[in-house]
């Protein structure tokens, strides 16, 4: 409960964008990378459930709520002004699910549902940024300690190899697999996805890297020939 106090501290004191930065809603979700969505709509095609932390305006959940509207999408987002946005952004989607409220709170919750635990998952974890203590370790300790599969995608993370992908950096926590990997439950085996291309896809956003993390599955991920060219696979 203290870490949760404090982070809304930093949350209400940390210096913010523009309001136009700040709120600027996008049809199309995931930074609208072309090679990340494609991956998105292959993973949903085997998830029911979609589950993100830090939905900021709504885009990406927007986006996957209208593209799988068989699907439940669950969100949480703890800054007011920008739940407000994205309740309205989101409020003709039927299948979303939005809290006002901190992951840790929201996972914790959410890990439990009876229609969480019984189905595939699609986690989009993106509540880290600048001006305040990420929740990402906790996060990713929830969902793998919690979780016999699922398929974690992290946003804004540092792809080894290639500084053509930006990442989040704050004070000495840095989006990377040096910073999760104490997190991971050892009860799991792993595969790490990251992206290997480097020609920019999308229109409104420079190249943000990602990783994709697999555990619990019997067999790898079925990546189309031309995906395969663009994803290298790991084992951590």
């Amino acid at each position: 409960m203290k870490g949760i106090v404090k982070r809304v501290r930093e949350l209400l004191l940390s210096p913010k964008p523009s309001a136009t930065d700040r709120f600027k809603f996008y049809d199309t979700g995931f930074h609208g990378d072309i090679y990340l969505l494609k991956i998105v709509d292959l993973l949903m095609s085997r998830c029911g459930v979609f589950v993100e932390t830090g939905t900021n305006v709504g885009s990406t959940l927007a986006y996957v709520a209208k593209r799988f509207p068989h699907s439940q999408c669950f969100s949480c987002e703890p800054d007011q002004a920008a739940y407000n946005y994205a309740r309205k952004n989101t409020e003709n989607c039927a299948n979303v699910n939005l809290f006002n409220e901190m992951s840790e709170t929201f996972l914790e919750r959410i890990l439990k549902e009876k229609n969480v635990v019984d189905a595939e998952v699609l986690f989009w974890i993106d509540a880290h940024g600048y001006g305040f203590q990420w929740p990402l370790r906790e996060e990713v300790k929830l969902i793998t300690s919690q979780r016999d599969s699922a398929f974690v995608l992290i946003d804004d993370f540092r792809v080894p190899g290639l500084d053509c992908f930006g990442y989040d950096k704050y004070g000495d926590q840095e989006c990377s697999f040096d910073y999760i990997k104490e997190a991971l439950s050892n009860t799991h085996e792993y595969c790490m996805y990251y992206p290997t291309y480097t020609d920019r896809t999308s229109k409104h956003h420079p190249l943000r890297g990602w990783c994709l993390l697999d555990f619990g599955h019997a067999t790898e991920i079925a990546f189309s020939e031309s995906l395969k060219e663009r994803v290298r696979r790991t084992l951590n």
